[in-house]
């Protein structure tokens, strides 16, 4: 540095000495300075193709990207084959969410430079985002092909790879990534993950300890998954320990079970269940608890739990599902009063009185949809594949133009229920933010009955319906009792769809499908408005 600043001084309008000296001023994570240097670098030389690369990387350090951005166009105008500012304009791009447009500037970069393993593996990642599994493949063995000791393409591969469910490849390649990084911590943990979706348990649990050992802060899920293998493995204090370590990381995230809790409730022992889960006091086992209460025919203290935990619970959407079917019930009100009667809030609407040529627009967002990564039988789905992405995160074009029929659906949606009382409409999330995922059902398939406790208001849009064969076969059916406090006299409203159905809904409302018979497929797109904050 010192070196580099004597060069300024003494040649203060030579453009060289403030390059070096932005170089090091960013290499030592003094990036505001090493903008100035860079700056200068242009200003002496502006038609220095690299002082603008310089000037782009540093400020995309900074989180500059939209100037970043205009620093790599200007040093790619001076220099049309400078491959490594295509590359960084390619992950700058990226960073803004242009993924498309990224794309080009990985392919421009690889296209000047053949051998780019960088560009190769940018334009992998990319790829993989974009769902594009097969072509995300081929640009990650291109980049092992040129430069074989690179961990993290080997383990991103892996993670291609386990998507597209070839597990033992995928395997092959954490290993790899393992080998030549003995301190990879991510590899160790999507090991972990894949082992443990193969049912080996123990090795899991030894990846999993590696990959907490070397960052025992950053994979919070690991602890998650750790406990539920040391539960399994009769750990239970152990696995105790990973449960809280998992919540104190994440507070506001729901554990994929809360610890003996959930598999107490599961064998019938309420009131040990209701004491475990007392311990955790999150938002889910808060729920939970009110659950073991009704199974325990112990109403009034449901009703006192949910008012002394008004407050915290005011957008719990599980309470709320259990809160309008105890009111029904008892037909006394809680004092939860986020939608006391949700089965009076269903919607119906249909694309066809938004987009001219539906049936047209329906072919070519399915079309679409084979592009985007399923797995099979994920979550509530039987017999059938579920989205593992969401689908309207950086969305193709047709489905673009569905997210808007949702995105307008939605006003009209508020306009009706404005004038209702419940803190459903009250609390209308302001910003539009929609997560989407699609289902396909198969013969006898169907989804069991659930609710979207991470959402507000949810929705299903139908692009491929089944015959009713008299029986409503393939129809939704919404109720008031769940899964955990069944009940046949509960209300419900069947809805039996037709194409371009558009069905929207309270999200604490519990809905299923009923199965169908017939050897057809039967797709769906669906969809939750998110709430306005993370609730607590």
């Amino acid at each position: 540095e010192k070196l580099a600043v004597s060069v300024t001084q003494e040649f203060p309008q030579h453009p060289f000495g403030w390059k070096v000296l932005g170089a090091v001023l960013g290499a030592t994570g003094r990036k505001s300075e090493a903008v100035d240097a860079n700056q200068t670098a242009v200003a002496l030389s502006p038609q220095d193709a690299e002082a603008h690369s310089n000037l782009g990387n540093t400020l995309k350090g900074l989180g500059r990207l939209d100037e970043a951005e205009a620093s790599y166009n200007q040093a790619i105008a001076l220099k049309p084959d400078y491959a490594e500012a295509h590359n960084n304009l390619g992950n700058t791009l990226k960073g803004l969410g242009r993924l498309d447009e990224a794309l080009a500037s990985y392919s421009q970069a690889i296209e000047f430079k053949h051998d780019y393993a960088l560009a190769h593996s940018n334009l992998g990642n990319t790829l993989k985002e974009l769902g594009r599994l097969d072509e995300a493949e081929a640009s990650y063995k291109q980049a092992i092909a040129l430069k074989p000791d690179l961990a993290e393409v080997h383990s991103n591969l892996g993670i291609t790879l386990k998507e597209l469910g070839r597990l033992n490849e995928a395997l092959a390649s954490f290993a790899r990534a393992i080998a030549l990084k003995s301190d990879f911590a991510e590899a160790h943990y999507n090991l972990g993950i894949l082992l443990k979706k193969l049912g080996r348990l123990n090795e899991a649990e030894t990846s999993y300890k590696r990959a907490i050992a070397l960052k025992p802060d950053d994979f919070a899920k690991a602890y998650d998954d750790l406990g539920v293998i040391l539960q399994s493995n009769g750990k239970s204090k152990d696995a105790e320990i990973c449960y809280r370590r998992y919540q104190s990381l994440e507070p506001n995230k729901l554990s994929s079970i809360i610890s003996r809790g959930e598999i107490l409730f599961d064998e019938g022992d309420f009131e040990q269940a209701l004491r475990v889960l007392d311990s955790y006091d999150n938002i889910t086992s808060r729920a939970i608890a009110l659950e073991c209460l009704y199974c325990l025919g112990r109403i009034e203290s449901i009703y006192e739990r949910i008012a002394a935990q008004a407050d915290l619970d005011s957008e719990n959407i599980r309470v709320a599902a259990i809160s309008a079917f105890l009111i029904e019930q008892t037909k006394k009100d809680t004092a939860h009063g986020f939608c006391n009667n949700p089965l009076d809030f269903i919607y119906f609407s249909n694309i066809a009185s938004h987009i001219e040529d539906s049936d047209l627009l329906i072919k070519e967002v399915i079309d679409e949809l084979h592009h985007v990564k399923t797995d099979w039988e994920l979550n509530t789905t039987r017999n059938g594949f579920q989205a593992s992405v969401d689908v309207f995160k950086n969305p193709l074009e047709k489905m673009s133009i569905l997210k808007q029929v949702i995105i307008d659906e939605l006003d009209s949606y508020h306009s009706k229920f404005k004038n209702e009382a419940c803190s459903f409409i009250a609390k209308w999330p302001s910003n539009k933010i929609i997560s989407g995922w699609h289902v396909i059902l198969k013969q006898e398939g169907y989804q069991s009955g659930h609710i979207h406790p991470g959402g507000w208001l949810s929705g299903v849009i139908y692009l491929r319906v089944v015959p009713a064969m008299g029986k409503q076969e393939g129809a939704i059916e919404f109720s008031l009792d769940g899964p955990n406090y069944p009940d046949t006299c509960s209300s419900r409203k069947i809805h039996q769809p037709e194409v371009g159905d558009i069905v929207f809904f309270p999200s604490s409302l519990h809905h299923r499908t009923i199965p169908f018979t017939t050897d057809a497929d039967r797709i769906i797109v669906s969809f939750d408005l998110l709430p306005e904050a993370p609730k607590n």
